[in-house]
């Protein structure tokens, strides 16, 4: 063999070989390192990304059902609603139309203002003032030092009539394809400019288009049958759907009553640390809750209130806490914010957390004393 082919066939020399493990090594560090920054930066704008999106949805949903706070059609004076049934305005919670919008200010001691036994919850089924049919909000399970906020208002898409109803009537609906949108056991309100009445659907017959809506009386039974005697401006009445005495016109908003509870309390699912995130939740009618939106660890309310009534415009002259509103009715807008966070924990066990705050008009405010 020649010297030549000798050189040819020669391999890496030792230090050679070190230089380019050494190499391989910076390299692969400098890959390695790339994907830890990727992956960090990839996980901070998922985070960054779910904030954003739950801080939106949350505001939605209580942007949605503020804003229809407080419709029950044309919006009768509060004197001149009947309440059709046994029990008070509140014993029965979930349908006091006499309060569109209510709020518990969570104190940092870990009680409300007013408490929240006012509320219909899961646990007992008649307390001293309020009864309770189920499907209630565990109590417990709010989070201490958060708010809770109440919204009323007829559910929509509402019906009208579709002939004159008289005092002591059955109200005819209109009921396309035979759907009245409502059924029986549901709590309604039939109501116009001037007057409006709340009682129990007994029995619903449907004809055509048309659906009469049944409600006969119990002398005796729960708060949420109907009653024979109601109480009115005047004194005790036998059972009427007009204080007044006057007959409802055609295109009469009728619907039922629904009642919608927002709080916060704790997540039915669990983040990558196996902790249950804060939540928040809402309660619409008599069904269960139902968890909206997860990691939404805080909600703050103030409510802006009319304090110049008779002016006949809904101006905010003050944002005051619920315990300090004069008068519900006073209530023309909402301050809200709200705390957000990942849901999730990132490598170091740091949740992000973003506060917002949005103020929203009630569109269906009417000041008055």
């Amino acid at each position: 063999m020649t010297h030549a082919n000798r050189f040819r066939t020669a391999g890496f020399s030792l230090i050679e070989l070190m230089i380019a493990l050494a190499l391989g090594v910076v390299v692969t560090a400098g890959v390695v390192q790339l994907f830890v920054t990727n992956n960090q930066t990839y996980a901070l704008m998922t985070a960054q990304a779910r904030l954003q999106e739950n801080t939106r949805f949350s505001f939605d949903f209580i942007k949605d059902r503020a804003r229809s706070a407080g419709y029950f059609g044309c919006g009768p004076e509060q004197q001149n609603v009947v309440n059709g049934l046994r029990g008070t305005w509140p014993m029965l919670y979930e349908f006091n139309v006499t309060v569109p919008v209510a709020g518990f200010e969570g104190n940092g001691d870990g009680t409300w203002t007013p408490a929240l036994t006012e509320l219909p919850r899961t646990q007992g089924a008649v307390s001293a003032n309020v009864y309770i049919p189920g499907n209630g909000v565990d109590i417990s399970a709010v989070a201490p030092g958060t708010d809770v906020l109440v919204f009323r208002q007829i559910r929509m898409p509402e019906t009208k009539l579709e002939q004159v109803l008289q005092p002591l009537g059955d109200p005819v609906v209109r009921a396309p394809g035979g759907n009245a949108g409502v059924a029986v056991n549901d709590i309604v309100m039939v109501a116009d400019c001037q007057q409006a009445a709340v009682f129990r659907i007994t029995a619903l017959n449907v004809a055509g288009n048309s659906a009469t809506l049944l409600h006969a009386t119990a002398a005796s039974g729960d708060p949420y049958e109907n009653a024979t005697i109601v109480s009115s401006p005047s004194g005790p009445v036998p059972a009427t759907l007009s204080f007044l005495g006057r007959s409802y016109g055609e295109d009469t908003v009728v619907g039922a009553v629904e009642t919608s509870i927002l709080f916060i309390a704790p997540s039915a699912g669990l983040n990558n640390r196996g902790d249950r995130p804060l939540s928040l939740w809402q309660k619409v009618g008599t069904a269960a809750p139902v968890e909206l939106v997860a990691g939404v660890e805080d909600l703050q309310v103030l409510y802006g209130i009319d304090t110049t009534l008779g002016d006949n415009e809904p101006n905010v002259n003050q944002y005051v806490a619920f315990d300090a509103v004069p008068n519900t009715n006073q209530i023309v807008s909402l301050n809200v914010t709200i705390t957000v966070n990942s849901v999730d924990e990132d490598a170091d066990g740091v949740l992000l957390r973003r506060t917002s705050s949005e103020t929203v008009l009630l569109r269906n405010s009417r000041p008055s004393t």
